[in-house]
């Protein structure tokens, strides 16, 4: 199989074809960017870190006809990072008017049965905007929502010293600030997990102020390694059709009843995209959250008329 990359020179781009070449799951990277020079490059350095290790070539997408043969594509293209992003819905207008222009050439260019990987955000409105411009299948359109339940896990390992590897956790719904961190569901090696109250502050406060802190390093770039990682993980569930379970951001939620919008959810992914959605078990005030979080994202996808 083959993996197109929009956004190649990127943070995010770069780092998940790196992530996903070291996986050896792909027989070829194409990167594509509108600053060509740095793709080109990142191809030449890629090419030779993965000799002694990966059997993964990379190339470079000059035209979105080279993305023809592909049979996964993310998409990071976006606009630049900046400290004056406040919220999703800034960077909603910010990112908008260059979806448009790529969908048009995806569905001119490549396979219909190309499974699409969204990270431009806010994820989970591009996620329902790329499959309403495309039209094709939507469990073939997948948004990243992993980094929230890692964060959650790892705000969980600091605040109690358990360990990461044990803790089992989900996050459902907006990425980002409006993630659900489902702590009735908690597990710590296969059994449920309570914390107090004192805790689960400690937790929320930890994850909501995290981006506070990275914003204030002024970097200029967003996230890109724990992105790389979550996504080159889905790549090759697909790619081996694995029926790994991974949250990601889906227009499969209509199988809760939120038929205009795409959400964060379990995903079974294997050969195609979405092979499953699992619906996790939800208390009455649970629901209710969720209802918001969907109002809120088909507000947004409204907003930017579809």
């Amino acid at each position: 199989m083959k993996f197109g990359v929009i956004g190649g020179a990127g943070r995010l781009g770069a780092t998940t074809a790196f992530c996903v070449g070291l996986r050896d799951c792909v027989e070829e990277i194409k990167l594509m960017d509108v600053k060509e020079n740095f793709a080109a490059a990142n191809v030449m350095d890629m090419n030779q870190a993965f000799l002694p290790v990966s059997r993964t070539k990379v190339s470079l997408a000059k035209e979105y006809s080279d993305f023809s043969d592909c049979d996964i594509i993310l998409s990071a293209a976006a606009k630049p990072f900046s400290k004056e992003i406040k919220d999703r819905a800034q960077e909603l207008q910010m990112n908008v008017e260059i979806i448009a222009p790529i969908c048009e050439q995806l569905k001119k260019h490549c396979k219909p049965t190309t499974v699409v990987i969204v990270s431009a955000n806010p994820v989970d409105v591009f996620v329902y905007i790329y499959q309403k411009l495309l039209g094709w299948d939507k469990k073939q359109f997948l948004g990243l929502a992993g980094n929230d339940t890692i964060r959650l896990k790892w705000a969980t390992e600091m605040i109690t010293g358990k360990e990461y590897a044990n803790i089992g956790a989900l996050c459902i719904g907006e990425h980002g600030g409006g993630a659900l961190r489902l702590y009735e569901s908690m597990t710590y090696g296969g059994v449920p997990l309570e914390l107090t109250q004192e805790e689960q502050s400690q937790i929320e406060r930890e994850c909501g102020e995290w981006f506070r802190h990275w914003t204030d390093l002024e970097t200029g770039t967003t996230t890109g390694y724990t992105s790389g990682v979550t996504m080159s993980m889905m790549v090759e569930a697909i790619v081996k059709d694995r029926d790994l379970i991974l949250p990601c951001s889906t227009p499969l939620c209509e199988h809760l009843g939120y038929s205009s919008c795409a959400m964060g959810l379990p995903v079974k992914l294997g050969s195609g995209g979405a092979k499953e959605v699992i619906i996790p078990q939800l208390t009455p005030e649970r629901r209710l959250e969720l209802d918001k979080v969907a109002e809120k994202i088909s507000g947004m996808i409204a907003s930017a008329n579809y």
